[in-house]
């Protein structure tokens, strides 16, 4: 068998691609090579140890390579390359149908179902630097659905700013935003920014929440808590842990029922009784 630009071995793995083992690639090749040829002919010039050699020349057969003569004895003859290229596809076709059949009508219901069961209930993820704060509470305000939940010191107020217009935009969508922090005369004019929120002044706030949909949350201690919205060590817990968003929201709401109400934008003014000490 003379190659030119490819080794036998070569081009053996390209037979054994199209689904051919050693021996049947090696016959193949010896049957282009040969043309037609006996069995016995086939083991001499192969090397397929002669008991084998019917059982590899039948596989050849099926798989589209090889066709027998009505002789006596029986002789073989390889197909075309190209014919045999053609029958290889359509033989890996469909074996592959076959193969896809059983995986998704047996294998992706068993994945799914352990999937189900191997997942975490909850998830934490720990977020440091303001910067990467920021970025998450955008994330969580663009994805709320139904409500968000904020609960900020007087300075936080004033880094609020920097998410005014994530949170109106959730408005417009119809998210209920419910907005509770310390308010004092020094935020006071931020507040009025936030008008399209239910705003309610709580004493004392050392920390900043935000709670999503009763879906996740994300709670912050500022390092240091003051009012620049981009520059800080912040630290961050992001829950996705249902149950502990829950709980935080039932606490929220409990203490936002009974907190003191801000109002519209024009009731700000009036109310600064409410909300002239500080926090």
């Amino acid at each position: 068998m003379n190659l030119t630009k490819h080794s036998p071995k070569e081009i053996e793995g390209a037979l054994s691609e199209l689904g051919l083992n050693k021996y049947e690639a090696r016959a193949y090749l010896a049957l282009v090579t040969e043309g037609s040829s006996t069995a016995k002919n086939v083991s001499d010039v192969t090397g397929i140890p002669y008991g084998k050699v019917y059982e590899v020349i039948d596989s050849l057969v099926m798989k589209g390579f090889v066709m027998t003569l009505p002789t006596k004895p029986m002789k073989c003859k390889a197909l075309s390359p190209a014919e045999a290229i053609n029958s290889a596809k359509k033989n890996l076709h469909k074996r592959l149908k076959t193969v896809e059949n059983v995986i998704l009508t047996e294998i992706e219901p068993l994945f799914a179902k352990s999937k189900k069961f191997a997942e975490p209930k909850g998830i934490f993820w720990v977020l440091n630097g303001r910067a990467a704060i920021n970025k998450k509470l955008e994330e969580l305000g663009n994805n709320a659905k139904s409500h968000i939940n904020i609960l900020t010191s007087s300075k936080g107020v004033k880094r609020l700013e920097l998410l005014k217009p994530v949170l109106k935009a959730a408005s417009k969508r119809g998210v209920k935003i419910n907005f509770s922090g310390t308010i004092n005369p020094g935020n006071l004019e931020d507040v009025k920014n936030f008008s399209f929120c239910d705003v309610r002044h709580i004493d004392i706030v050392h920390s900043q929440v935000f709670s999503v949909d009763g879906r996740e949350a994300l709670l912050i201690e500022p390092i240091p808590d003051d009012t620049s919205p981009y520059y800080g060590r912040d630290l961050g817990v992001w829950m996705l842990n249902e149950h502990f968003v829950k709980c935080f929201e039932h606490f929220f709401i409990s203490h936002f029922n009974n907190s003191k109400s801000i109002g519209s934008a024009e009731e700000f003014p009036k109310k600064q009784n409410l909300v002239s000490g500080g926090g």
